[in-house]
């Protein structure tokens, strides 16, 4: 039998999600997963925020109003692919 410390499961875990694309990487959080996301200005098209979500009770597109460094001033920030 074959007894694993914490620190060589957590490394296996880090290592499979490495093979998965980035949009595809999940973090583990209790018993369900979230998924990264980026959020886009709707103004000037620029990618200002990386953040996650729950794809299971959250299953469509995010939108909320976030300040834009770009625009110089708080916009309409949408989820981008």
């Amino acid at each position: 039998m074959v007894y694993y410390s914490g620190e060589t499961i957590f490394g296996l875990f880090f290592v499979l999600q490495m093979n998965l694309p980035k949009r595809a990487r999940f973090y583990q959080r209790g018993d369900n997963m979230r998924t990264r996301i980026t959020l886009a200005c709707t103004e000037c098209k620029n990618r200002n925020y990386d953040t996650k979500k729950d794809k299971k009770t959250h299953p469509d597109r995010m939108e909320t109003k976030k300040y834009c460094r770009f625009c110089r001033k708080h916009t309409l920030h949408k989820e981008t692919k």
